[in-house]
């Protein structure tokens, strides 16, 4: 990902529930990559503590990082589906053929 002269990192502090965010804050992250990782998991602890995360987002602006954020989201619960869909789509075929487990496994996603 190309990143712009305006766009720097930023900490977006919150839940993640698939394509869902509550956004708790949003922080300027370092720029230095060391200091950045250091204040990354000084904050992942502290937002673990309420079953939160802490993602990394470039942007120009705090709300642009917010936005970027839930874009992400969104994306990402998207390609998880369609991994989902796609294995269950080859596990189906695969008890159709007699081969493989029969043992089912169960996702949970909050």
């Amino acid at each position: 990902m190309a990143l712009s002269s305006q766009e720097r990192p930023f900490f977006v502090i919150g839940q993640w529930c698939g394509a869902d965010i509550e956004v708790w804050a949003v922080q300027e992250a370092p720029r230095d990559e060391d200091e950045r990782s250091e204040m990354w998991e000084e904050y992942s602890l502290e937002a673990e503590d309420a079953f939160g995360s802490v993602e990394v987002v470039y942007a120009a602006t705090p709300g642009q990082a917010e936005v970027n954020a839930r874009i992400e989201a969104v994306q990402t619960a998207a390609r998880i589906r369609r991994d989902l869909s796609a294995g269950r789509n080859a596990s189906q075929r695969t008890r159709r053929s007699g081969v493989g487990s029969r043992d089912r496994v169960t996702h949970y996603y909050c």
